[in-house]
């Protein structure tokens, strides 16, 4: 059972063995034997939400679980981005399409985001991906559907025009797959989605003002990603101490300093790191030393794991900050598997969230790398280095239309760049029922969602779970 559990990545399932055409005719069949009214059916589910929440958090650092609660209680959208573990869940009690591509595996509308390439180009695409793995392509779509609609409420838009929207974003995806199969595989490969894309995009809007409001934000998001850097986040985040040494600044329990054994268990960690980098990189960091390491939690749905910052400090006095975040086995797995078991499955962990990043981006951060210590998995990036996102509870409804449309077209190009993708193509092929299909059924699971979020806070206000702080 747990070879089964650990095989859930493995790269031998989505190897080529046929050509494009084939993989099309596959797809066919495929949609043959599930038809796109059985994927766009909802099936109600029955269990307890508390339940696989506790298991999750059981894995977690305890002591964070109140912030963490806090976090996701601020509505159903946050609760939504902090529990993937049950949409994974429930997935496996839905139709599935058996098309497998490497998905994002909580493909929300906030887990889309500008992020820098090694050129310093400031792209947008998915940037979230501990939840990476290869399964049905419809679960990625599912899930930014979802939260589409989720979002789209607190944002007050009216329920016909989200049903409109998400609608449009499932057509979205069908096109951009229809465009991706065109494309040669050089061509899928280096497709990029920069900054300036989307700004010509905004141009091309025929709604004046929502053109206008965008492009404002996105003005201001790259003014501030190029200010986002190490030597920004020093001067926040990091105090001289009395022999003139940096040190973060210490804020518990969300950040703080770490024991002398685990200082130690991180810096062997670091090594490995260093081991398993590009080895540009590797020659890169023989510059710097380890000026400081603290524990410094982030997100809504991290949040509680382990999590890491390295303070490194170059031989020309400038600073590198890296992230080192504790990569768990996939959640679509954890709650079949004792903990012992989780734990001892995590040295894949890492390899996996790092493979799935340089497949599923344009381009990756370069420091981009796995490690181990302490007998569980992590993995290394830098830490803000040009990473932006845009608020989309903040977004009038056109400009909340564009943003989610080019969220589908770049999950559609993301998708694509699995080798068997073409039987995606084939399954797609002439269904636009799916496009009412699917946002139907996103509507039935946000009820689900909407459900959850009252029994979780519910259990929060009776002391069922660990109370807000």
């Amino acid at each position: 059972m747990l070879d089964q559990q650990l095989d859930i990545f493995d790269l031998k399932k989505i190897q080529v063995r046929h050509t494009k055409a084939e993989f099309v005719k596959m797809g066919q069949a495929a949609q043959a034997k599930v038809s796109s009214k059985a994927l766009a059916t909802y099936h109600d589910v029955q269990r307890d939400p508390l339940q696989y929440i506790q298991y999750t958090e059981s894995k977690m650092i305890q002591e964070l679980l109140p912030l963490r609660h806090g976090r996701m209680m601020v509505n159903p959208f946050t609760f939504y981005r902090g529990t993937a573990e049950l949409m994974e869940e429930d997935l496996k009690h839905q139709s599935q399409s058996q098309v497998l591509t490497i998905l994002c595996g909580d493909a929300h509308v906030n887990n889309f985001g500008f992020y820098a390439s090694p050129e310093r180009q400031l792209l947008f695409g998915l940037n979230d991906f501990d939840e990476a793995r290869i399964g049905n392509w419809e679960s990625d779509l599912k899930r930014l559907l979802v939260s589409v609609e989720l979002a789209g409420q607190l944002n007050g838009f009216s329920q016909a025009n989200l049903t409109d929207l998400i609608q449009q974003i499932t057509k979205t995806y069908r096109h951009a797959i229809k465009r991706s199969n065109r494309q040669s595989l050089s061509q899928i490969y280096y497709f990029q989605f920069q900054y300036q894309n989307m700004v010509d995009i905004v141009k091309e809007m025929g709604d004046d003002h929502s053109a206008e409001q965008l492009a404002k934000i996105l003005q201001k998001i790259l003014t501030k990603s190029q200010r986002s850097n190490s030597e920004q986040i020093v001067k926040k985040m990091c105090v001289a101490d009395e022999n003139g040494h940096l040190r973060f600044k210490d804020n518990e329990p969300r950040a703080r300093h770490v024991g002398a054994v685990r200082y130690q268990e991180i810096l062997s960690g670091y090594r490995k790191y260093r081991d398993n980098a590009r080895e540009d990189i590797r020659i890169f960091l023989a510059n710097f030393g380890v000026e400081d390491i603290i524990r410094y939690s982030v997100g809504v749905g991290s949040f509680g794991t382990r999590c890491y910052l390295l303070l490194l400090t170059g031989n020309d006095g400038s600073h590198l900050v890296l992230q080192i975040k504790e990569a768990l086995p996939l959640r679509y797995n954890l709650l079949a598997m004792p903990v012992n078991a989780a734990i001892a499955s995590g040295p894949r962990s890492g390899r996996r969230i790092v493979t799935a990043q340089r497949t599923l981006q344009s381009s990756s951060d370069p420091f981009l790398a796995a490690t181990s210590f302490a007998g569980r998995s992590y993995y290394v990036r830098q830490f803000r280095d040009m990473k932006e996102s845009i608020d989309v509870l903040k977004l009038d409804f056109e400009s909340y239309t564009l943003y989610c449309e080019t969220c589908a077209l770049l999950l559609a190009t993301a998708h694509y760049r699995t080798p068997i993708a073409p039987m995606i193509r084939g399954y797609l092929k002439q269904q636009k029922a799916l496009d009412k299909g699917l946002a139907q059924w996103a509507l039935a699971y946000t009820k689900q969602v909407e459900k959850d979020y009252d029994c979780f806070v519910h259990a929060i206000k009776n002391g069922q779970l660990a109370a807000v702080k």
